[in-house]
């Protein structure tokens, strides 16, 4: 009997243990993952108002083809933002470019590849000019992104001469609405499911690579209960995605697009040296200068950067909605400076990941899309986008300086300190009412009751202080 009390109580126990440490996971690095459950809940809450539409996989398709343009925004919006810098233009310079493509293609006979290579040589001499002011000449960059913003409204009016200029090149139809070949099983994709398959096989592999190196290095890795189960949301991410693909219409190419961009950047700002020395700069850039990084050099090439994403906008925009028009362009900026900052990029730079950016895109399309599918009020719509992105940004400013905390680690020391505590919290209550009482009465000796109620309460900050700082390592015998 008493052995299988002991049996329930270590199973009951390694439970307990495995929610605390996934709590802890979470309060630490809460920066991280909040817009992630975040974005969990909006995808409850809609699928509940929509019968489950919302998740559907025509809807979910639908829903992240029309977030790929805000995402490659916001992926070079998230490094302009990290370098403590803003960028108002590029709405208008990705519809402008997108024009540009489509106007060289359509109208005036070029070749698709000519095309791209005219809006790549335009995008980059533009960053370039705006680098030079920003960096060089040391003008706001609210300024000339403004006057930029202002400047390609114009150009796009001028390319396209006010008309609307419908798509009808194979280059256009293939990015804006084609899909990867299928080769239907039933009522699933064969192509889909084998490319999802790889990328769980590759994530699993390559994380428990990672962990095993770590390991043979003496490399401090995250413990096993948080390896594990951030492999299996992984795994069922990724599963959900490749049903969803697989059972509608396969991989898009504005999807592989994005991947590719966000992969791309992704490997670029945590693998190589120009990543570090954005994050530098934008973390503080006297600083940088004097380590010898260019800090000039590095927000010219940002700026080129987000205007190269902004060209890819442009184009997966027009050949999606295949037309290019004077219209296009606006609030454009604002959904990428939103998803940065909802996605946790700090509005004092220095912090921010692309992945996270892109995650904000998917929060303010789901917001739009799921209100238009629960037929919420349209003039409601920018309301709550405005709430939510005030919201984030409080979000960042309170979880600025967050501290590492192990509650296994809690747990095992409120045990050991328990009667310590006890006495010590004891004590300060009583030192301090009696401080009350003799401050009431104006005591002569009121002196001695605060002397014994300041040395209560430092005895009781360090036993609580001691009680929160624990880490299970602690309490780990060799």
């Amino acid at each position: 009997m008493s052995e299988n009390k002991n049996i329930f109580g270590k199973i009951g126990w390694s439970i307990y243990k495995y929610f605390l440490t996934l709590i802890s996971l979470f309060r630490t690095n809460i920066r991280d993952y909040g817009m992630f459950i975040a974005l969990v809940v909006i995808f409850i809450v809609f699928g509940f108002m929509t019968n489950w539409i919302f998740l559907g996989p025509f809807n979910f398709t639908n829903l992240l083809n029309q977030t790929a343009y805000v995402a490659v925004l916001a992926v070079g919006m998230t490094l302009v933002i990290v370098t403590r810098q803003i960028d108002l233009s590029v709405g208008f310079i990705g519809a402008f470019l997108g024009a540009y493509v489509v106007v060289a293609v359509e109208t005036g006979g070029q070749t698709v590849t000519a095309a791209l290579l005219g809006a790549l040589a335009i995008t980059v001499i533009v960053g370039i000019v705006k680098g030079f002011f920003i960096a060089k000449i040391k003008v706001p960059s609210f300024v000339v992104t403004l006057a930029g913003m202002f400047i390609f409204k114009g150009l796009l009016m001028y390319k396209t001469g006010n008309r609307t200029i419908s798509t009808t090149n194979d280059f256009f139809i293939k990015v804006g609405t084609g899909y990867l070949p299928t080769i239907e099983i039933g009522e699933y994709d064969l192509v889909t499911l084998i490319f999802g398959g790889f990328i769980m096989f590759a994530v699993l592999t390559t994380g428990i690579l990672k962990r095993n190196k770590n390991r043979k290095l003496n490399i401090p890795s995250e413990k096993s209960e948080v390896f594990i189960t951030k492999l299996l949301i992984m795994t069922a991410v990724i599963g959900y995605l490749t049903y969803v693909f697989s059972s509608n219409k396969g991989i898009s190419y504005l999807l592989l697009i994005t991947v590719a961009v966000v992969a791309i950047y992704h490997f670029m700002t945590t693998q190589t040296t120009l990543g570090r020395r954005i994050y530098a700069v934008g973390g503080n850039p006297d600083a940088a200068e004097l380590s010898g990084i260019s800090v000039e050099r590095v927000i010219i090439i940002v700026f080129i950067s987000m205007g190269i994403l902004a060209m890819f906008s442009g184009v997966m925009y027009v050949s999606r909605l295949e037309n290019a028009s004077p219209k296009h362009g606006p609030f454009w900026e604002l959904y990428a400076i939103a998803a940065a900052f909802i996605g946790g990029t700090s509005a004092s730079g220095g912090v921010g990941k692309v992945v996270n950016a892109v995650v904000g895109a998917i929060v303010i399309m789901s917001l739009k899309n799921g209100m238009a599918l629960a037929g919420i009020d349209a003039n409601i719509e920018p309301i709550i986008l405005g709430g939510v992105l005030l919201l984030a940004v409080v979000f960042d400013i309170y979880t600025r300086n967050v501290n590492p905390v192990d509650l296994v680690g809690i747990h095992h020391a409120k045990k050991l300190y328990k009667e310590e505590y006890a006495l010590d919290k004891s004590n300060f209550a009583q030192a301090k009412a009696e401080l009350k009482a003799a401050r009431k009465e104006a005591r002569a000796d009121l002196i001695d009751f605060e002397y014994k109620y300041t040395n209560a309460q430092g005895a009781y900050n360090k036993i609580r202080d001691k009680i929160r700082s624990s880490v299970e390592a602690d309490f780990i015998k060799d």
